[in-house]
């Protein structure tokens, strides 16, 4: 019998000797090599006290409202609905591809709607994409400047703040913050632990 990259071939005796079959794949480890842990409040306070302010306001509406960083990468001030109080999203880039809306506080909204009028956000893209000598046109009228490697800006920013990346309870990586969401509204009882697949945010699993 030979073997052939996880092929066999039957033997010359065999009724069809060139009949290639496929073989037995061995399981794989699908066990994760780490796993990730929230951000107990303490250290929310910490972390956005150490980040410059482009990132504060970032980590703080990805704390408020447990949207990934594709997401809010993809808002714009036209999401931004002061009189409903929310961000509408859209299937197009919603991990569940449903059209949602986010609730947040009026504070936060009226940051949000500081910080994208003044430009900023564009501003920090321009000056990204031409450091990465990006041909790409750089973001329009977004709400937020989210870097493109947001666990290298977050680790720099955990070390300023002095909270280890790592710990025997898991890892931190800028996803760590809508596990904080969902702890943060399950303390609050906002949220019933048994159902927290249904939250509200643009996943129907944590």
């Amino acid at each position: 019998m030979a073997v052939n990259f996880g092929l066999v071939t039957t033997g010359a005796g065999g009724r069809y000797p060139n009949v290639v079959r496929p073989m037995a794949l061995a399981q794989f480890d699908t066990t994760p090599q780490s796993r990730r842990r929230a951000m107990n409040q303490k250290e929310v306070s910490r972390l956005l006290n150490a980040a410059p302010p482009e990132r504060r306001l970032l980590y703080g509406v990805a704390f408020v409202s447990g949207l990934r960083a594709k997401e809010l990468r993809s808002l714009t001030l036209g999401h931004l609905d002061m009189k409903r109080g929310g961000l509408h999203l859209e299937a197009g880039w919603t991990k569940n591809r449903k059209v949602g809306f986010q609730p947040l506080h009026a504070a936060i909204l009226q940051r949000l709607k500081e910080h994208a009028e003044s430009g900023e956000p564009t501003r920090l893209y321009e000056m990204a994409f031409k450091k990465g000598g990006s041909k790409h046109q750089p973001p329009q009228n977004a709400l937020l400047y989210v870097p493109s490697h947001t666990a290298r800006c977050l680790y720099r920013d955990l070390a300023s703040a002095g909270i280890p990346k790592e710990t025997p309870k898991g890892r931190l990586d800028f996803h760590a913050a809508r596990v904080a969401y969902i702890n943060f509204l399950i303390e609050g009882g906002d949220l019933d632990a048994k159902k927290c697949r249904q939250w509200p945010a643009t996943h129907p699993s944590i």
